[in-house]
């Protein structure tokens, strides 16, 4: 009988980084394998991160992660608040860090606003401004830009 054990742990993340997780993966539930890229991140997070402070923001939306028995045998089970702030970092950078290359790239082929790119891209996963603001994003966007343009230049 070949029987497969898993546990599942629900993380809290922000209401933006649930749905670009659900953009990218196709639902809210993700195996942690490390073929895949943000199962590799889930399972990395599992590592002691005594460098990390917990955040006081509360989120609405949960992710659920599924640890399959070898992996947890290997890495450990818990993933907990710190872990999974972890979690909702590094997918939050991961989301900004595809809108800017977004932007950046369509501003080189085709010119247009920066601005209008971003919105673009929050349409494609079904992202507004009760999840993130706009405004915030492109505070963040043009520091980016900045210090990009200073690299460059």
């Amino acid at each position: 009988m070949n029987s497969d054990y898993s546990i599942t742990e629900t993380v809290p993340v922000a209401n933006h980084v649930y749905k670009y997780v659900i953009g990218i993966n196709g639902s809210d539930t993700i195996i942690a394998e490390r073929s895949d890229f943000i199962g590799n991140i889930i399972l990395s997070s599992l590592n002691r991160n005594t460098d990390l402070s917990i955040s006081r923001k509360k989120f609405k939306k949960s992710i659920h992660i599924v640890i399959k028995d070898y992996q947890y045998l290997k890495n450990g089970i818990y993933i907990g608040l710190k872990r999974g702030q972890v979690f909702n970092n590094l997918i939050d950078k991961m989301f900004r860090r595809e809108m800017y290359s977004h932007c950046f790239m369509n501003k080189e082929i085709h010119d247009d606003k920066y601005l209008q790119n971003m919105r673009k891209f929050l349409e494609i996963y079904n992202i507004n401004e009760d999840d993130i603001k706009l405004e915030s994003l492109y505070r963040d966007f043009k520091r980016v830009k900045f210090e990009k343009d200073q690299l460059i230049a």
